[in-house]
């Protein structure tokens, strides 16, 4: 339970942050107007040529101090570097939520397989007290963190729920003679209930199209927002993952508000008309690379929210650009 006055000012910073070619990460920091950390989330890591992530943390003094870190899947786009971060960031009250990645002796790249193996060697030869709390197997609809508020102030509860993996789907994995690794990806919703309302946010990994099917069919029973203030956009924008969009639309007139992806350069990601299809349904969509015009780098997507009245500052770092309407 975190106690706050009454008039202190509450934000939400998200930074989504893409390189050239591949590789990403998503921050969640939840903070006073003071700089006063209350909460913080790291989803991913892609450290190889540049150091982003471990930057902005840095800056936000959060060394041995996140509450929550999530390796979503083994894919070298969502992992390198991912060890460095838990090292350097966690403690051992942080949870360290991944992928299935720690039984059935699956070999993953080299990469990959680094983190694996610092995963299994953490808690060895440790005493309970100081052992890391690793959750391997997290499912829909577990939830991976809540925090209460107390006091008069606008926030009252955080909540992050996991929507990815499905069970089901996962089971399926060993009738495959190469795993679908993106189905056995993690994917979360933080939601932020405030006094009169509710604010949600949406980090969908690489979900594919089955398993964006299966939330589908699940989201009515478990209470599931089809609005967003911000959606990480599944799997970079790819056809696979375009019915999210028909998942998201069937809110009706009203849309979500933000919508951001990275780069696949090598796979063609993001494809641009799965991205104006995207604008039907948020309003404001943008990428950490301006790939319309092959203008690619190091992006990073700042968006600050501020609680108390929910106004929104957008900032567009590197290569990072708004995705305009296409012509015609």
């Amino acid at each position: 339970m975190i106690t706050l006055g009454k008039t202190e000012e509450v934000h939400i910073s998200i930074y989504h942050i893409g390189y050239d070619s591949e590789g990403e990460s998503s921050l969640f920091i939840l903070h006073t107007a003071a700089g006063n950390i209350l909460y913080s989330l790291v989803i991913d890591c892609y450290e190889k040529n540049s150091k982003e992530t471990d930057r902005i943390l840095s800056e936000w003094h959060l060394e041995g101090r996140v509450n929550l870190i999530v390796w979503t899947h083994p894919h070298d786009d969502h992992s390198i570097g991912m060890d460095r971060i838990i090292e350097k960031y966690s403690n051992k009250s942080t949870k360290i939520c991944t992928a299935n990645v720690l039984t059935g002796g699956q070999k993953y790249s080299k990469e990959c397989q680094k983190i694996v193996s610092y995963l299994h060697l953490l808690n060895k030869g440790k005493e309970s007290i100081y052992r890391k709390k690793i959750n391997s197997l997290c499912h829909f609809p577990e939830i991976l963190d809540r925090i209460e508020f107390n006091g008069k102030n606008v926030i009252k509860k955080v909540e992050i729920l996991c929507i990815a993996p499905f069970s089901y789907l996962g089971g399926m994995q060993g009738l495959n003679k190469k795993p679908n690794i993106n189905q056995m990806g993690i994917a979360c919703i933080v939601k932020v209930l405030l006094n009169s309302e509710c604010v949600n946010f949406m980090f969908a990994g690489d979900m594919d199209h089955a398993t964006i099917e299966a939330l589908n069919n699940e989201a009515e029973e478990e209470n599931i927002p089809r609005i967003y203030n911000y959606i990480k956009i599944p799997h970079h924008g790819s056809a696979d993952a375009k019915n999210m969009i028909e998942f998201l639309s069937t809110s009706g007139e009203k849309k979500s508000e933000y919508a951001t992806t990275s780069v696949f350069k090598d796979k063609k990601l993001p494809v641009m008309n799965v991205l104006q299809r995207y604008k039907k349904v948020a309003e404001e969509v943008a990428c950490t690379s301006d790939v319309e015009n092959e203008k690619y780098g190091t992006g990073i997507i700042h968006l600050d929210y501020n609680l108390n009245d929910l106004s929104v500052k957008k900032e567009y770092e590197g290569t990072a650009t708004i995705i305009e309407d296409a012509e015609g």
